[in-house]
């Protein structure tokens, strides 16, 4: 099964922090009804994190993304307005899609997800 089809996309949890770890690791960290969870985006090259709230960032989804999905090319021009962290493009493209509040694109290599 799909990791985040497991938390159906993170529909309706909160972001409540956003951190780098190893220089390489954006570190997504969400709750939702006294739930916690982490989404690790691993080997990331470029990400892009737009309207970014200090109340309110509701998540509508987050999915990987592969050429030809819907919110692709939106996420490519997300993409497009951040340097890239390395000589090389990361394999996967992620968008986290907001109900309200935060957005983001990431291009990276691995994903985790940590629950409590």
């Amino acid at each position: 099964m799909d990791k985040l089809e497991g938390f159906h996309y993170f529909h309706d949890w909160n972001i409540d922090a956003l951190a780098v770890r190893d220089r390489h690791k954006l570190v997504v960290m969400l709750e939702y009804d006294g739930k916690r969870a982490t989404a690790t985006f691993s080997g990331t090259t470029r990400c892009t994190v737009e309207h970014f709230s200090v109340s309110n960032n509701i998540v509508f989804e987050i999915k990987i993304l592969r050429p030809g999905d819907a919110n692709y090319d939106l996420a490519l021009a997300m993409l497009s307005k951040s340097e890239r962290f390395s000589r090389t493009a990361g394999r996967q493209v992620a968008i986290v899609l907001a109900t309200a509040g935060a957005e983001l694109a990431v291009e990276f290599e691995t994903l985790e997800i940590d629950a409590e």
